[in-house]
């Protein structure tokens, strides 16, 4: 097991003992996390404080259930529990480039605040007509 956070460490033990201590990612991440090759999708099998030869210790992050909508303006400390999960690094890694790369593809936003055509007093037009002469 590892140490929780210096900040919102009631939140993440909430977080980690309702998930049990491992992660929560059901395909989020994009796998199946089917190591039985069953073609199902599974649960990923990382756990808190696990070592993993490629990865380390792995320390589970508490990320927010749904992070299209509660985005990057909110921190997992100030959400209640029941909006968090538990993602072990590789899998929040991976939404996050998951919602990067769909980010991306959206068109831009307009902003109707600079849409309008500016506003050109008479007198500045009468100034530029002299001024062009």
């Amino acid at each position: 097991m590892t140490r929780p956070p210096l900040v919102g460490a009631d939140i993440w033990e909430a977080v980690m003992a309702a998930a049990g201590d491992r992660c929560q990612c059901m395909g989020a991440c994009g796998k199946k996390h089917d190591p039985d090759r069953t073609r199902q999708q599974q649960r990923c099998r990382h756990h808190n404080g696990e070592h993993v030869a490629k990865r380390g210790r792995i320390a589970l992050i508490a990320m927010p259930r749904d992070p299209i909508n509660e985005g990057d303006f909110v921190t997992a400390a100030s959400l209640p529990s029941a909006r968090l999960i538990a993602m072990c690094p590789e899998c929040h890694d991976a939404v996050r480039r998951v919602i990067n790369r769909a980010a991306k593809k959206l068109p831009p936003q307009e902003d109707g605040l600079f849409d309008a055509e500016p506003y050109i007093s008479a007198s500045a037009k009468k100034q530029a007509d002299v001024g062009a002469a």
